[in-house]
């Protein structure tokens, strides 16, 4: 089951993700053109050449797998994603999300999807659980109590921005806090992307067996 996301990023961050994948599909063409020549594929026939190429896309889907062939663009992410997750905290296993609860990144106090200067590029993104079940729920719980204050709050000063320029100055600085708090789910997608497209000089890759 995959989770479909967008998230506003830096157009040019995205140019530089595309390239990336461009270059690991164009790979990816290269490798399969040589497995074909080294079991003579032009050369098979019938159950023979429908063995070799099974055998082929294989070994194809494992490399996928692996994170050796980074051919989407979540496959590109995925080693910066699961190497942000665990430096969060996030990748470990969570309660599920109480059924009618906000979801992670549409967080009272959040900036949502499409706000954020500069942030005018559109990065849709289909994650498998292995990545998506983690991030959405990891960030629930521990947006939580943050969500909390911020509802008892409102429930205190108003929700509107009218009642908001009425608190006082340390009310105020309360509801900062409690927003400064709550992680969204496009502040770790733009994380990952940055590691992605600036991985650091001997940094070993993470990779992760992902299911789609």
């Amino acid at each position: 089951m995959g989770h479909t996301m967008v998230i506003a990023v830096p157009p040019a961050d995205l140019d530089r993700l595309d390239a990336i994948v461009n270059a690991q599909q164009t790979a990816e063409t290269r490798w399969q053109a040589a497995a074909e020549q080294q079991v003579g594929l032009l050369d098979l026939r019938g159950p023979a050449l429908r063995a070799a190429r099974a055998r082929i896309r294989g070994e194809r889907d494992r490399l996928r797998e692996a994170g050796t062939h980074r051919v989407t663009r979540w496959r590109a992410l995925a080693p910066a994603l699961h190497a942000e997750l665990d430096t969060r905290g996030l990748l470990r296993e969570w309660e599920p999300i109480p059924e009618g609860a906000q979801q992670a990144g549409q967080n009272l106090g959040g900036t949502g999807p499409y706000a954020g200067a500069g942030l005018t590029g559109r990065l849709c993104v289909t994650l498998p659980d292995a990545l998506a079940v983690p991030l959405l729920r990891g960030l629930y719980w521990t947006n939580l109590p943050h969500i909390q204050a911020l509802e008892s709050w409102g429930d205190q000063w108003g929700t509107d921005t009218a009642s908001r320029r009425g608190a006082p100055p340390e009310a105020l600085a309360e509801r900062a806090q409690a927003t400064a708090q709550i992680t969204t789910t496009g502040a770790i997608l733009r994380a990952a992307l940055h590691r992605t497209i600036n991985p650091r000089p001997n940094t070993p890759t993470v990779s992760a067996k992902l299911s789609t």
